[in-house]
């Protein structure tokens, strides 16, 4: 503990922040003004008015900081809030300014984003103005992909305001969506670095590109949910600044009128949070949270600058606990730590895994450490070591304990007043001379008249017109109507003039509330829409995935179907709801809110529900489908019966061959119009469900598969949800997943029981759901527990050791995160069945990142089954490189399911991102001796579906060479998903030894280098394997193990269909950013490649690019 405390004894010295709450400042321009600012000095434009929007600069920091020295170089008052802070004193010059320049140029709008449904659960609006985006409201998960199918670009988007209270259905979509901004605003401000660097080499003057930040403001616990994911999300230089705001009274100004809680140069911001109206306090809830609270500073604190001092006051703890938080975030978004930094400590003081170096007493160089190590058997040597300095994530044991936050976030938004028309003939009658001096007077500047006489810009200015604006009210249940329709500010005269419109994001139940319709029939004279699962049906979100569904259909009605959503029935289908659904009809002036509505704010005032977004056709999506594509789908059709008998023999040789496998997310790195990040479910029948990964929007994925009924049993049947590492686009969906079970088998009713000691006595019905995986991610399951009951108190959180050097892989259970993995009860083999459904489960240490895993499932033989056809093997791979172990472990393999991002041609690019090619995914099914394939988390590019070619051993392509296969070494345990030589967070580096010439740090790692070979033409993979039958995965997609076989008759279908819509891909184009990452690693080069080569983009698109621009 000491060491870890010494870590950061320097970066939290002294540090200090603003206490919570009101947060009253200006903020400067967005980062992407950075190139237009650029573009401007490129083409000879110097002036200072050119970048007058740009935010003041500290001083820069000194270059090259150690990761020990991170904060100590900022002001106190900017470590937990890096971006300078202006106090607002009043308009002053650069407001002034702003308006000036914005005389002409009024645009203000709103557009809704999101609507509830399926799979956007929450409502979200952007507020655009000329030169800045805000966004509103929920960021829950599938966010990122409703703005794609919008065509929504959040490029001048920094500031983002999240309504609601603070759990996974509101922010479940934050993390992602920052990350993709992350690194495309980085990218950005990179390219204009460029560009004003190759302007200074032709001797232009004037200001640099200002580096892009991130402004988040919520509920409360909203920076404890952002710092639990520190073990997964890193990246640097790129403050995110969070505020929360929490029950306040409004602040007021001489004259009595409610000021702004936040303001900048567009417009204005006034956060309203409430309360239930009635609350029950628990005691012995309280008490437990206050032992906890001593217990992480008595054992868990590592902040030498945050330690509790003697006699501290709640109130001062909870401002110590708040500069923790926001310390860790900055930690995640904002560090300097280099990954090959090295720190000198006793070996007994090595926190393992861990790789060790020794200096050479010759050359004063590094060597690899190769002795007894802490932790084994053998005595340690009396000798210092050098280490790796662990990214700022590991090294924060715990975050300060906090419970779940009551309080309700709204918003009331509009812009600054607009300065009134210029009276000409006012100007004229007071003698003013033509010509400069009105404009001067126009910019409220004074000037004198042809007779000396001094006239003031009141004397020819018309009456300030208010600022307009629009409301967000997020009232989640009927408990917070009383308290949001008595806030003082919805009856200020002084907030709500020029407020036209109020969104309603109303929880189940609340839409028809007598108060609520009371209080929006007082407000006769603002337009009320209510966005709410009670009043607006559950219709299609992605329509784009919905067409590609359809035309599926089409081609294999047996794997594909049209996706579950109903256009008209209200209200919605819920398995969250908690009280009877009831149809809920809206008083006069008051609609149901849509997403694609569009509301006009300056120069007036306009509602265009016109504008919504059509409904999802389906008829149409299928008279979309090419004659090509139904031909073939029909000539498939016919071969499939031709050999049916073929298929039949195959059949028999599988194991419970009626098995299912719903390919939920098959794509990587990020949410695309036409798939969505990773998840698989596995359905054995009679044993139970298991889902493989689980992606941001699993859940709302599972809805769009099964029926509402079907889609309850699925989680009813959920044993097991098995992480295969700690990357964001693999589990950000987990939580969510696990809330609807609770929900559904539980009711939400936590488990009065805690785990104990031991395995012995555990009753299934009290828990039936178990979650396997990185110690990491169970961890941060149970530190997020502390936001929000989902369901942790009734999962079973295991670990599983790999399976190597002749041991095989153990399951224990994690009741505590403070002991040692050897004391953590474990799981005998014998208990498997009966908690878990299998009879084994093996998994291997893979070549990716930090505890990537793969795994092997063997389940119980069927009755049904062939005596001479070896039991049930489910294999998956999660992200990998082709391995060795996994291919040991996984033999004789009923179906392997391995991911292909990369074609062959794009083999560099695999090696260098820790990825496979289809070939070589196929050559682990060849070693595994697997009888089918499932492929999937392939490049969000298309990737032309191959041909395979059975043949004799000596025709076989030799799809996994012996020097294909990269297992991980024993040092490489502790190195993290980020380096800093890397340029995303697949790269899973070897841990090479230091430069041996050198006694500094060590020299940046080499990595492959990236070779793109575009694929031309049909491409023939041959394989060994005549009884191993390959299915490319797409969303939605369901079959069955003994079906596998047929899928290739309809690959020439597949690809006819696919290639037309990658046409309109590249049409159209993709997400802001594009090649970069979204969640926690940069999408493929590919990616990025062929998004650069699609800027041709049809009339439509443009015509809504400057719409959002």
């Amino acid at each position: 503990m000491t060491s870890r405390i010494a870590v950061f004894s320097l970066e939290a010295r002294n540090a200090r922040i603003p206490s919570p709450g009101r947060s009253f400042h200006q903020t400067s321009a967005p980062h992407n003004s950075v190139l237009d600012a650029l573009k401007n000095l490129a083409s000879g434009r110097t002036k200072s008015d050119d970048f007058s929007h740009s935010r003041p600069v500290l001083a820069p920091a000194p270059f090259k900081i150690n990761r020990e020295e991170d904060l100590r170089f900022h002001p106190t008052a900017i470590v937990c809030d890096p971006i300078p802070v202006i106090p607002f004193n009043g308009p002053g010059r650069d407001e002034k300014r702003a308006k000036s320049s914005k005389r002409h140029d009024m645009s203000h709008g709103v557009e809704i984003i999101t609507t509830p449904t399926g799979d956007t659960a929450g409502t979200t609006l952007i507020f655009r103005t000329s030169s800045k985006h805000y966004v509103f409201g929920s960021m829950a998960e599938g966010i990122q992909r409703a703005t794609v199918q919008q065509g929504v670009r959040l490029l001048k988007a920094q500031d983002f305001f999240l309504t609601g209270i603070a759990n996974w259905k509101n922010m479940g979509g934050i993390m992602g969506m920052m990350l993709t901004l992350a690194d495309s605003s980085t990218s950005s401000y990179t390219t204009a670095m460029e560009i004003f660097r190759e302007a200074q080499k032709r001797g232009k003057k004037g200001a640099g590109p200002q580096k892009p930040h991130f402004d988040i403001y919520g509920p409360p616990n909203l920076k404890h949910m952002l710092g639990t994911c520190r073990r997964f999300i890193f990246r640097k230089g790129l403050p995110i600044n969070t505020t929360e705001y929490g029950n306040h009274v409004p602040e007021k100004d001489e004259n009595g009128a409610i000021l702004p809680t936040w303001q900048d140069s567009m417009i204005k911001v006034w956060a309203l949070s409430v309360s239930p109206t009635v609350s029950e306090h628990n005691a012995q809830a309280e008490a437990e949270l206050e032992s906890r609270r001593r217990h992480f500073d008595a054992k868990l604190n590592t902040f030498a600058g945050f330690q509790a001092p003697e006699n501290e006051s709640p109130e001062a703890r909870e401002v110590r606990y708040d500069q923790i938080r926001t310390a860790t975030i900055k930690f995640m978004f904002d560090s300097s730590w280099s990954f090959d930094t090295l720190v000198e400590r006793h070996i007994s003081e090595v926190d393992m895994p861990a790789a060790m170096f020794i200096r050479d007493p010759a050359t004063k160089g590094f060597q690899p450490y190769h002795g007894p190590k802490p932790g084994g058997l053998d005595p340690l040597p009396d000798i210092t070591v050098w280490t790796r300095t662990p990214w700022p994530g590991a090294g924060i044991l715990a975050l300060p304990p906090t419970k779940p936050a009551p309080e309700s976030i709204s918003y009331i938004a509009k812009s600054h007043p607009v300065r009134g028309q210029f009276d000409v003939a006012s100007a004229k009658a007071l003698g003013v001379i033509p010509g400069p001096d009105y404009g001067k007077l126009t910019n409220g500047i004074s000037v004198k008249n042809a007779k000396g006489e001094l006239i003031n810009p009141n004397q020819v200015m018309g009456p300030d017109r208010p600022g307009q604006g629009i409301a967000i009210l997020d009232v989640p249940s009927v408990e917070y109507v009383e308290s949001i329709v008595r806030k003082e500010e919805l009856s200020s005269p002084d907030v709500m003039t020029g407020i036209r419109a109020i969104v309603w994001s109303l929880g189940p139940g609340v839409a028809g509330h007598p108060v609520l319709s009371d209080f929006m029939e007082k407000l006769s004279d603002v337009q009320h829409f209510v966005s709410s699962v009670d009043t607006a049906p559950n219709r299609v979100s992605f329509n784009s995935v919905a067409g590609q569904a359809t035309r599926l259909n089409l081609i294999d009605p047996k794997r594909y179907s049209t996706l579950v959503f109903d256009s008209t029935e209200v209200p919605q289908k819920s398995v969250h709801r908690t009280i009877p659904a009831r149809t809920s009809s809206l008083p006069p002036n008051v609609f149901a809110a849509d997403r694609g509505m569009t509301f006009t704010l300056m120069p007036k005032f306009e509602a265009h529900k016109e504008t919504a977004t059509p409904l999802f056709d389906p008829e149409t999506a299928r008279k979309e489908a090419s004659p090509e594509v139904l031909e073939l789908a029909q000539k498939a059709q016919k071969t499939l019966r031709q050999h049916r008998g073929e298929m039949l023999m195959w059949r028999q040789l599988l194991a419970r061959p009626d098995t299912e496998i719903t390919t939920l997310g098959t794509g990587s790195a990020l949410p695309s119009k036409y798939r969505n990040v990773s998840a698989t479910l596995v359905r054995v029948p009679g044993v139970g469900n298991y889902l493989l990964d689980c992606g941001e929007n699993t859940l709302g994925q599972l809805s769009r598969v099964f029926s509402h009924e079907e889609f309850v049993d699925v989680l009813k049947n959920l044993r097991m949800i098995w992480i295969s590492h700690l990357h964001a686009d693999h589990h950000l969906g987990t939580t969510a997943v696990i809330k609807a079970w609770y929900q559904v088998v539980h009711n939400g009713v936590p488990n009065p029981q805690t785990l104990g000691n031991s395995t012995d006595g555990i009753d299934i019905k009290s828990y039936g759901l178990s979650v396997i995986s990185h110690r990491g991610m169970l961890q941060w399951l149970n530190e997020y527990s502390s936001v929000e009951d989902f369901g942790y108190s009734r999962i079973l959180p295991l670990q599983l050791t790999p399976n190597e050097k002749g041991k095989s892989s153990k399951l224990s259970v994690l009741n505590s995160f403070e002991k040692l993995e050897s004391e953590n009860p474990s799981i005998h083999r014998r208990e498997f069945e009966q908690l878990l459904g299998f009879e084994d489960i093996q998994s291997a240490h893979v070549a990716h990142c930090h505890g990537s895993m793969a795994v092997s499932f063997t389940f119980p033989r069927s009755p049904s089954d062939p005596q001479d056809v070896k039991p049930l093997k489910v294999s998956y791979s999660g992200d990998c490189r082709p391995s060795y172990h996994f291919g040991r472990i996984g033999a004789d393999t009923t179906v392997l399911i391995h991911e292909a991002t990369f074609d062959d041609e794009l083999l560099g690019d695999a090696k260098a991102k820790k990825h496979s090619t289809t070939s070589e995914a196929l050559g682990v099914g060849e070693k595994m001796n697997a009888k089918a394939v499932v492929l999937t988390h392939f490049s969000q590019r298309y990737q032309k579906i191959p041909v395979l070619q059975p043949v004799e051993d000596e025709q076989a392509d030799d799809l996994l060479p012996e020097d294909a296969t990269e297992d991980v070494v024993d040092d490489e345990a502790d190195v993290d998903p980020t380096t800093e030589n890397a340029d995303n967070m697949d790269i899973y580096p070897a841990v090479a030894a230091p430069n041996a010439s050198a006694s500094g740090p060590a020299k940046p790692m080499s990595i492959p280098s990236l070779q793109h070979q575009p694929s031309t033409g049909e491409r023939v993979i041959k394989i060994k394997n005549k009884d191993m039958k390959v299915a490319i995965a797409f969303d939605y997609m369901r079959v069955k193990t003994g079906d596998i076989c047929e899928m290739e008759k309809f690959n020439d279908a597949l690809n006819a269909l696919l290639a037309t819509e990658d046409e309109e891909v590249d049409a159209e184009g993709e997400v802001d950013g594009a090649g970069a990452n979204a969640n926690g690693k940069r999408a493929s080069e590919d990616d990025g490649d062929a998004k650069a080569n699609g800027k041709k983009k049809q009339k439509k698109q443009k015509d809504k690019c400057k719409r959002n621009n």
